[in-house]
């Protein structure tokens, strides 16, 4: 009986637990009979969550529930796979589907949970209007805040990982220890040094940025120390300060760290420990009052074993060490820069585009080789280059739309009424495309299509032009 009773609390607990959550638990079985719904979902949806009980998850998607479907693609693929739907009404939300296998390894049951992307946007959208009315009856307070500002980025930070690095940042920026910031190009690196230095007691002095690997060997010692007068031929009368002093009581970036010279990183480590300077030709200590922050995508310790960089210098540097992971394992956050740059650039160039669902979701899940640089690099160019208002696949690099494979076969997107012959050539390039990129081969898509091999490979060659058929 005490077993019972403990069980019956519990059940009771979990079932609080679950009708509790903001966000929507939506469960089913391997076949996608739905077997438990939270109250969430009647928001989503707008039909009653007692009502989807017993109800096949694909069935709800062709009655417009939602769009697409990730059942489908679990069932396919047997791993978690994540997306951004949209409901019968009208909200954008982001789907995390977790398949549950059985000791047979067969899918035992489905999870999924949804967040409400349309109510982040729209309280997005009202702080900003509220913002804006404020800085209305405190133009002074914004003024100071936008010199103050100037030079800082937004960090979006709604992954579990940059979530972490965001109250690193707040900790950080209370102190003046020395900091190096790795990860690999266009993670960001840049927008982290830049809000460690705005949050900072040195917010109000200079944050100077050195790109070690863009200035040559030959000028860097003189541009980081300045230079004495007539040091060398062509130099200035009065000799020339060096970025240390001109970061004076604020904070110097170095980027591109590992890039800096050997012979120089031993004046680097002396400046680092004494706080003292001086300038190429001189012999005067110059005092400075300086934050140290460097980055690199390189793996220092790596270069230390190689004999590339100095292991004391690396140690002085790696005090506070922060790693930036790529934008392909926070996914979390892809949704968010999305909708970030695309309200910058639109600001910007005063335009009003918009990303279809299908293009929302090739975005999600390409691989962003050049990180964030990259997604912003792609958003304004849609913004600057769409012919529409809504961006549609067609328009995005071939990369990216050939990556996106909507494994579900259950859905054909129509944009506009269309004869039946153009319905069908659409379908027919949707099924050869896909084939193809699943599959690589004339015969294999013969196959699975159910045609001879050389019609295969005639269709293939008609609808994929520009690449190389076997």
């Amino acid at each position: 009986m005490d077993q019972l009773k403990d069980y019956e609390i519990i059940n009771k607990q979990l079932e609080t637990i679950i009708n509790s959550s903001l966000d929507e638990i939506f469960v089913t079985d391997g076949n996608g009979t739905v077997l438990r719904v939270n109250p969430t979902s009647e928001a989503l949806y707008e039909i009653k969550a007692k009502d989807l009980i017993g109800k096949n998850a694909q069935e709800l998607a062709k009655d417009g529930l939602y769009s697409p479907s990730l059942f489908p693609i679990i069932k396919e693929r047997k791993e978690k796979v994540s997306m951004i739907q949209r409901t019968r009404s009208g909200k954008t939300v982001h789907v995390i589907g977790n398949p549950v296998f059985n000791s047979e390894g067969n899918i035992d049951i489905i999870i999924f949970t949804s967040r409400d992307l349309t109510e982040i946007r729209e309280l997005r959208d009202k702080i900003e209007r509220t913002e804006h009315l404020l800085e209305s009856y405190q133009e002074e307070l914004a003024e100071l805040r936008r010199f103050q500002n100037k030079e800082q980025e937004d960090f979006i930070s709604y992954s579990p990982n940059m979530r972490k690095i965001s109250k690193m940042v707040e900790k950080i920026a209370k102190v003046d220890s020395t900091v190096l910031v790795t990860g690999k190009s266009g993670v960001g690196k840049g927008v982290i040094v830049s809000n460690i230095h705005h949050k900072s007691s040195r917010k109000d002095k200079p944050l100077i940025h050195v790109n070690c690997g863009a200035i040559p060997e030959s000028l860097i010692e003189t541009e980081l120390f300045g230079y004495e007068p007539g040091t060398f031929t062509g130099a200035k009368k009065q000799g020339k300060k060096g970025l240390f002093e001109e970061a004076d009581g604020g904070t110097l970036f170095l980027d591109e760290i590992g890039e800096m010279p050997l012979n120089l990183q031993v004046k680097l480590l002396k400046a680092l420990q004494e706080n003292t300077i001086q300038r190429v030709g001189g012999t005067k200590s110059i005092d400075i009052d300086v934050r140290i922050i460097a980055a690199t995508n390189k793996d220092l310790e790596q270069m230390v074993e190689e004999g590339l960089f100095r292991e004391d210098l690396f140690y002085r540097l790696n005090v506070i060490p922060i790693h930036i992971p790529p934008l392909r394992t926070r996914q979390e956050d892809i949704s968010y820069l999305m909708d970030y740059f695309l309200n910058k650039f639109n600001s910007k160039y005063n335009s009003s585009t918009i990303l279809s669902l299908e293009v929302e979701n090739a975005l999600f899940n390409y691989d962003w080789p050049g990180n964030v640089r990259e997604l912003e690099n792609l958003m304004e160019r849609l913004v600057v280059m769409s012919d529409d208002e809504e961006v549609q696949l067609k328009d995005l690099p071939r990369k990216i739309s050939n990556s996106f494979k909507d494994d579900s076969k259950y859905f054909v997107h129509l944009y506009d009424i269309c004869t039946l012959k153009q319905a069908q050539d659409a379908v027919e390039e949707q099924l050869i495309k896909k084939a193809y990129y699943k599959y690589k081969s004339s015969y294999k898509v013969g196959e699975v299509l159910g045609i001879n091999q050389s019609t295969a490979f005639r269709k293939i060659q008609k609808y994929l032009k520009t690449e190389s058929v076997d």
